[in-house]
């Protein structure tokens, strides 16, 4: 029984592990480099030209993350739609492709976001915020945290919305007076990283993953145990 506790504790702990990897690291202001070029469809643009006049709502991701990307952008869509701010007066949306193979794909629009491509670029704006993600090279997705980053006019970091989920109320002050707002627990965090399973051909939790495994050896152990007291 000890050996199957262990063995359950081994399979959560290395989940965990790497998931540290591919979490939020916070860099509270922290700066971007404004000067990179990227790619609004078909035009070439440098990152500086969404700064300056309003805070920036920056998502990092790619176009071929069906789930928590897109998740995500809807749950952007309504915290911002609730905030009562007005887009490119308020604030300017941005989603940032972390994926090369986007540059290759066909002009992607989305209704009160700049979309932009461009890997190098993504991967120095990345590292900026502090946004790390990894590249399953087996499924060919990309493994990367759930959330936002609010930054400042000239490109400072000002807070982090990890997740889903938002509060208006709290992303409305943070725009307004670059104030962080709450952070989620780092085991909420654990269970909002983005990762495809190819045996299932879906995304899910690699926490939940090992979580279930974990509990099935528990569950087993359990029934071990009531076997061996009913004998």
């Amino acid at each position: 029984m000890k050996v199957l506790a262990l063995l359950a504790l081994l399979i959560v702990q290395s989940a965990l592990a790497g998931l540290r990897d591919v979490d939020f690291d916070p860099h509270a202001g922290a700066h971007v480099p404004l000067n990179v070029p990227l790619h609004e469809g078909d035009r070439a643009v440098r990152l500086d030209r969404y700064f300056g006049t309003a805070p920036v709502v920056l998502q990092l991701g790619y176009l071929g993350c069906i789930n928590l990307c897109s998740t995500t952008l809807v749950g952007a869509d309504e915290v911002l739609s609730r905030t009562g701010l007005v887009p490119e007066r308020d604030y300017v949306a941005l989603f940032v492709s972390i994926d090369p193979r986007d540059e290759r794909a066909p002009a992607y629009r989305r209704a009160g976001w700049h979309v932009l491509t461009g890997a190098v670029s993504a991967s120095a704006i990345a590292r900026a915020v502090g946004f790390r993600y990894a590249y399953d090279k087996s499924s060919g997705e990309y493994a990367h945290p759930a959330g936002f980053v609010l930054l400042t006019p000239d490109g400072n970091v000002a807070s982090y919305f990890p997740g889903v989920r938002f509060d208006p109320q709290a992303l409305r002050a943070a725009i307004e007076r670059s104030h962080t707002a709450a952070p989620v627990t780092p085991f909420e965090r654990l269970l909002l990283v983005c990762f495809h399973d190819p045996g299932t051909g879906r995304y899910n939790d690699a926490v939940l993953l090992a979580m279930r495994i974990a509990m099935t050896l528990f569950l087993a152990v359990l029934g071990f145990v009531a076997w061996r007291r009913l004998r």
